[in-house]
């Protein structure tokens, strides 16, 4: 949120976005840990970054005027007091700051620290010191050490590194990924990530389920289908699934039976990840919003995947939550649902409900979570077991639109780089911050099978894409055979 100085965010669990920095420029470093000379290099002419520093639920916002790094206006940080408002996990990212910090007042990018850089620094340690003392000092502690950005020993001799600029994207990104730097890599995937497969996501213009959808050809009530017409995502609703459970499964009578069939093939989006575990060793977690289950046609172990919003591949009563055999759900979906289509000719005329055996009511469905219904208790514990020890977080394919999934944005470590692979940037309002501005964020700018090919490809793992390239969906494939085609000619 907004406040007289600077802008902060937070989160329940206290310290959420700390930049404790020098109001310097970025120093361009290698990331096996060494710094590189600067000279001539792009991001040696990035202008300062001023510092931030955000803590928890009522206590004190103290935050370095954006001049701090040469003293301020009349040579003297500045201390503000905010007090923020708690949100939780299914909070909007309209409830999250944008972290955005403004540039340095001068623009001088050779400017001095020399009047300014001692009070900052011993401002600085002062305020680390006294959230070392408060609740979540041991974790921030153990988090500074483990890193080696500060020397929380002696809290006199605290000095803030520089700040680096954040990586390259693919070359410098690839370095990072091998580096010791980065041991922990969490991935959150949308849509965007199976859209190769030929399955189409909800909400692009023209071709998503949310821009096709005939709500008259629907098993529904007059109102029900006007409802969904003025707002299709009605039609996925728990509300609306346990009133009348059949628009939802004509909707995706043909996804779940895809499914069953395997109709779709993971894409090379998938198989980078799957390399990350395989080839790298540092996949902590695939957070995945997408139901469709193709992260199972790869060799990530299950333990490693977490169904943000459920599966398509499974079945399960919505009421008594009794599972049901998944191919005999499936016999049911096509014996007794329509084909609201017209392409299967043995559909029924008509939709009848599926009764759960368990507990009588016709309330069988697909694993997936609907609007309004409850989040797996898997992704709460994950989050809390995974996000302390992210180095890197990948977003890829996703809007970042629907909480709480996004909330992964800005609950990983202050120090963690996150990179965007997608069509379009995202996140602005969750703190991601693009540019020149940026010191730990990264965009790949394109299709994710584009990007994570190019990246696959600057970390020398084409030959192993290249021996399952017959399991790719044909997209895919096509992609990889003219990459492969470009460096056999190179």
């Amino acid at each position: 949120k907004e406040v007289e100085g600077g802008l902060a965010s937070i989160n329940d669990n206290g310290v959420e976005n700390m930049d404790l920095g020098e109001a310097t420029k970025p120093a361009a470093v290698d990331y096996d840990g060494d710094k590189k000379q600067s000279s001539g290099h792009s991001i040696s002419k990035r202008k300062s970054q001023p510092k931030k520093l955000i803590v928890g639920q009522g206590e004190t916002a103290l935050l370095s005027s954006p001049n701090v790094g040469e003293g301020g206006r009349d040579g003297q940080s500045v201390e503000k007091s905010a007090t923020q408002d708690d949100h939780n996990d299914s909070s909007s990212e309209d409830s999250v700051g944008s972290g955005d910090g403004s540039e340095n007042e001068s623009g001088d990018e050779n400017s001095s620290n020399s009047s300014g850089s001692s009070s900052g620094s011993s401002h600085q340690a002062a305020i680390l010191a006294n959230l070392l003392q408060g609740e979540q000092g041991e974790a921030i502690r153990a988090y500074l050490n483990r890193h080696e950005s500060f020397n929380t020993s002696d809290m006199g001799q605290c000095v803030p590194m520089h700040m680096p600029a954040p990586p390259t994207f693919p070359n410098e990104m690839a370095d990072f990924l091998r580096s010791p730097l980065c041991q922990s890599i969490c991935v959150l995937a949308g849509a965007g990530m199976s859209v190769s497969s030929g399955i189409p996501d909800f909400r692009s213009a023209g071709v998503g389920l949310y821009d096709t959808i005939r709500p008259e050809l629907l098993t529904a009530t007059e109102l029900e289908q006007a409802i969904i017409e003025d707002d299709p995502t009605v039609a996925l609703d728990k509300g609306m699934f346990l009133r009348n459970p059949l628009p939802m499964l004509e909707l995706k009578r043909d996804f779940i039976l895809g499914t069953q069939t395997k109709k779709w093939k993971a894409t090379l989006a998938h198989r980078f990840v799957e390399l990350l575990h395989t080839k790298l060793g540092k996949l902590t977690r695939l957070y995945t919003q997408n139901i469709d289950g193709l992260e199972l046609q790869t060799s990530i172990p299950k333990e490693k995947i977490v169904n943000v919003h459920g599966s398509m591949g499974a079945a399960a009563c919505e009421l008594c939550e009794a599972e049901v055999d998944f191919d005999e759900f499936c016999d049911k979906i096509s014996s007794n649902i329509k084909d609201i289509t017209g392409r299967d000719e043995n559909a029924p005329a008509t939709s009848t409900p599926i009764t759960c055996e368990a507990c009588g009511n016709p309330t069988v469905k697909p694993t997936i979570v609907l609007f309004r219904g409850a989040m797996p208790q898997q992704f709460h514990r994950r989050i809390a077991e995974d996000l302390p020890e992210c180095d890197l977080l990948i977003i890829m394919g996703t809007s970042l639109q629907v909480a709480p999934a996004n909330s992964l944005v800005y609950r990983i470590p202050p120090t963690a780089l996150r990179m965007v692979m997608n069509n379009e940037k995202v996140g602005r309002r969750l703190g991601i911050v693009y540019g020149e501005e940026s010191v730990r964020d990264v965009f790949a700018h394109g299709h994710s099978d584009e990007t994570c090919l190019d990246l696959a490809d600057q970390m020398g793992w084409l030959p192993d894409l290249a021996e399952i390239i017959d399991e790719l969906p044909e997209s895919s494939a096509t992609l990889l055979r003219h990459r492969l085609e470009q460096r056999e000619e190179e």
